[in-house]
Order: C-alpha cells, then sequence, then structure tokens
C-alpha cells in the first residue's frame, strides 16, 4: 500500500509538472518525444512492482447474479416463431401401485406457421406402436399402429385437438429460477441460463429436483429444459421413482416442408365425395363427411360417379324419404353407401371390404 501510495502521488506530481510545461512554464520536452502537431499524447500506464491485478471470471466459471425468472409454460412465445423443431423427452424409473416400473415417453414435432402444417410423432409410454399425426392446411391426417391412416378436415390454421400429452402438461410453473451467467448459445441462439431446484417448482410433489433452462434473449422463449426429480410421476399420481425431463428447440425460422403420411392420401381419393363435403374423415376402407345438398341430389351423385368408376350396383337400393343405402360391387370388391338426412344435412358414411 504504501509502494501504490508513492506511485500515485509521483504521477499526479508528474501530471502537474508536464501541465505547467505545456502551459509555458516548462521546459521543451526532450527532443523526439514531443507528440507530432495534431496528436495527443497519451501516457502509457504501468502497473507498479508487487501489485496484484484482478482478472475478469474466466467463461468456463459460472457466476450466479441476484436475478431470476418466472415461468408459467415451457411452450410460451414459440407463436412468434415462423417455424421451428422441438423434442421432448420423459423417462420413469420406479413403482405403480407397489409394482416395478420403467418406461421413457419421446415426442418430436415440427410446425411451419405459414401455410400452417404440423407433423407429431409419439413413441413410447401409452403410444408403444407409435402414433403420428400430420396437418397440412384445411387436412390432418393420423396414422396409428400397423400403417392405419385416419384423415379429416379441420379449420385451416386450427391445430390438432386430439388429447395428445405435451411438454406443457408435466413442465413449467417455476418461480425464481436463478440466473447464471455467462449467456450460452444453444441450438446457434444466444440464451439466458437459469437453474432451479425442488424449491422453485411449483408443479409436483417432489422430495428433492434439480434442473437448467436456457430462455432466448430474443423472443423469450424457451429453447433448453432439462430436469432430474424424485417423487410422484405428475402425470400419473400412482407412479413414484426418479424421473427426468428433457426438452430441446431447433431449427429456428428455417425452412421446413411438411408433407401428409405416405398412403393417406391414396385412402382419402379411392371414392368420390361431394364438393361441397364437411367434417370429412376417412379410415382405410371408411369414409365419413357431411353436406348440406338434398338427398335426391347426393344419392343421384353416386349412382353416376360409382358406375363411372367401374362399380356396378349389386342390390336394389333401399331409400325413405330422410334415407337411402346404396350397394355396389368391382370384381372382388363391395361397397356400401349410407344417407341419413338430418337437420338439413345429409350425412355420408361409405365402407369397402
Amino acid at each position: 500500500m504504501k509502494r501504490l501510495g508513492l506511485f500515485l502521488l509521483l504521477t499526479l506530481l508528474l501530471g502537474l509538472t508536464l501541465g505547467c510545461g505545456l502551459l509555458g512554464g516548462g521546459e521543451e520536452p526532450p527532443s523526439g518525444e514531443a507528440p507530432s502537431s495534431g496528436e495527443e499524447a497519451v501516457s502509457p500506464t504501468e502497473v507498479p512492482s508487487g501489485a496484484e491485478v484482478s482478472e475478469p471470471p474466466s467463461g468456463e466459471e459460472d457466476v450466479v447474479e441476484e436475478e431470476d425468472i418466472d415461468l408459467s409454460s415451457v411452450t410460451s412465445g414459440m407463436q412468434g416463431l415462423d417455424s421451428f423443431r422441438s423434442h421432448f423427452t420423459m423417462a420413469f424409473e420406479g413403482t405403480t401401485d407397489g409394482e416395478a416400473e420403467s418406461w421413457v415417453y419421446e415426442m418430436d414435432m415440427e410446425t411451419v406457421r405459414d401455410p400452417f402444417a404440423q407433423r407429431i410423432v409419439i413413441q413410447g409410454g401409452f403410444a408403444a406402436e407409435g402414433f403420428e399425426s400430420v396437418q397440412v392446411g384445411d387436412r390432418q391426417y393420423v396414422v396409428l399402429g400397423e400403417g392405419q391412416c385416419v384423415s379429416s378436415s379441420v379449420d385451416e390454421g386450427d391445430t390438432t385437438d386430439m388429447e395428445i400429452f405435451e411438454p406443457d402438461d408435466v413442465m413449467g410453473g417455476l418461480e425464481k429460477a436463478r440466473r447464471v451467467r455467462p449467456d450460452e448459445r444453444i441450438n446457434g441462439i444466444l440464451c439466458q441460463h437459469f437453474v432451479f431446484d425442488e424449491t422453485n417448482v411449483t408443479w409436483g410433489a417432489f422430495t428433492q429436483a434439480k434442473g437448467d433452462m436456457w430462455v432466448s434473449v430474443e423472443g423469450n422463449y424457451v429453447v433448453k429444459f432439462t430436469m432430474q426429480a424424485d417423487g410422484k410421476n405428475p402425470l400419473m399420481g400412482d407412479d413414484e421413482g426418479h424421473i427426468e425431463w428433457e426438452y430441446e428447440v431447433r431449427d429456428v425460422n428455417q425452412p421446413i416442408t411438411i408433407e401428409p403420411p405416405a398412403g393417406c392420401d391414396a385412402a382419402q381419393s379411392e371414392f368420390p365425395v361431394m364438393s361441397d363435403a364437411a367434417d370429412l374423415t376417412t379410415m382405410g376402407g371408411m369414409v365419413m363427411y357431411t353436406t348440406p345438398s338434398a338427398l335426391e341430389d347426393v344419392r343421384t351423385f353416386y349412382d353416376e360417379q360409382m358406375l363411372a368408376a367401374g362399380w356396378s350396383q349389386a342390390d336394389e337400393p333401399f331409400v325413405t324419404p330422410e334415407t337411402a343405402m346404396l350397394s355396389y360391387t368391382k370384381e372382388d370388391r363391395s361397397a356400401t353407401i349410407t344417407l341419413n338426412l338430418d337437420e338439413g344435412a345429409v350425412s355420408v358414411l361409405i365402407m369397402s371390404e
């Protein structure tokens, strides 16, 4: 400290002396040391011998700041993205009703906003045989086990209304998660890093928990979320054990192409459909929809279209003022078309085998 005080005193005196010289009250600076015209004299800063220089923390050391964040939904903010892919995994190992049990549930999602398209693939857990849902514009396709495809019409832009287990069902609800520096890039996105434990979790009964969360600096959406906990499964209250979650978003605002699953379009176009059809659903050899057309007009449409497609009338049609049943055959196949008038609309059911 004495050396540092002496150094500061000498520096101050030297500055005053130079100041007087520059004002004309002292000697001219030595030849060769005076700055050229138009240049500013800069005195180098020296570190006194024995003085300690404090280094900024390295990027490898996390420094906890007095900053925190509350989270209500792990997927909030995603509505502002043009496109993205996400992956979610939940793994459980423990007991159910006293019996040992373990499983892994995975969900992959692709979403494009304009024109709207979305693909969801689920594996494991309750979807042991796999499940795929694709929406392209106003058509939705669901592929069940063994390649069975269900196609239905939806309002364009509406997301699927099926009961699908989503990340928000078992993640979120954090209070005062603590920020950790430095900020990091996750999947190419600059993010703020937060950590939390069971004291910050508001959505589960856990004896212990710890996790990390990365939130984008621009857009304020969760890019990555990981958590490990012991306690009750928030999805199934009878499950108790060790649970792990991982959620990640990537390919944000990148070109993504989403198309109907293979084979679904072929099943949809096998039988003719009225141009004013609504609520159209196809599944294998079954077609269902409603139409505001008159019952007699729908019956005439199928008589003409089925014969034009190579089908032959099998039996005399059964017709009442509110019902019609039409039967057709083609080679070794048969098709039955049932029409029912209800509240001004005709429901159409086509069954083939």
